[in-house]
């Protein structure tokens, strides 16, 4: 046994001395993705909406359950310029995790699945487009099939406004009725 000591000992120092030690080497943990609840308008002020069978379309004329979305920022930080991000939808108001699907790229265009693609956000004049994993941008355009379309040009991204509903569904105020024709308003007089 007193052979066997020294030996351990001495590979064990071997190993020491072989391995550099990073002393002062500060490891950072990835950053955990940031989620936010929002709602993506676009210019016509409609919504994207989700449709059975996991097709999205932009039909939607006020924030719903088929309108809510989560967002998941894989970065970290909120929503901005290049961020690598996933599209949720759960269905139910968010209430029922068990059916959650996820925007993605298919050869045909995007759909919604149980995995979803990363997209890469695109900020244009404060609204948002989406780069898919191929680097076609998401168009405002919908498929034969139901799918939203992709183009290789970003001048044809579909930009969308970010409405955040991390406070509930903003109220949005109601457009003025057009005032009813005046019955007691003096007729014109007739000219003769």
């Amino acid at each position: 046994m007193k052979k066997g000591l020294p030996a351990v000992v001495a590979v064990v120092i071997g190993i020491l001395a072989a391995v550099p030690l990073k002393a002062g080497v500060k490891v950072t943990a990835a950053p955990e993705p940031v989620e936010s609840p929002v709602a993506f308008r676009a210019p016509d002020g409609k919504y994207v909406s989700t449709v059975t069978g996991g097709f999205l379309s932009l039909s939607g004329d006020k924030i719903g359950s088929r309108q809510m979305f989560t967002i998941v920022d894989l970065n970290g930080s909120e929503p901005a310029d290049g961020d690598p991000v996933k599209v949720r939808y759960i269905p139910g108001k968010g209430t029922d995790q068990t059916k959650g699907s996820y925007w993605v790229e298919t050869a045909d265009g995007i759909k919604r699945n149980s995995e979803g693609s990363v997209f890469k956000l695109k900020v244009v004049d404060n609204k948002f487009a989406f780069q898919a994993p191929s680097g076609k941008f998401i168009t405002g355009v919908v498929t034969a099939d139901g799918l939203l379309s992709l183009s290789d040009k970003p001048a044809n991204a579909l930009l969308l406004t970010l409405v955040d509903l991390s406070s509930g569904i903003p109220k949005v105020p109601k457009k003025p009725k057009a005032p009813a024709p005046d019955a007691a308003a003096p007729a014109k007089p007739a000219t003769e």
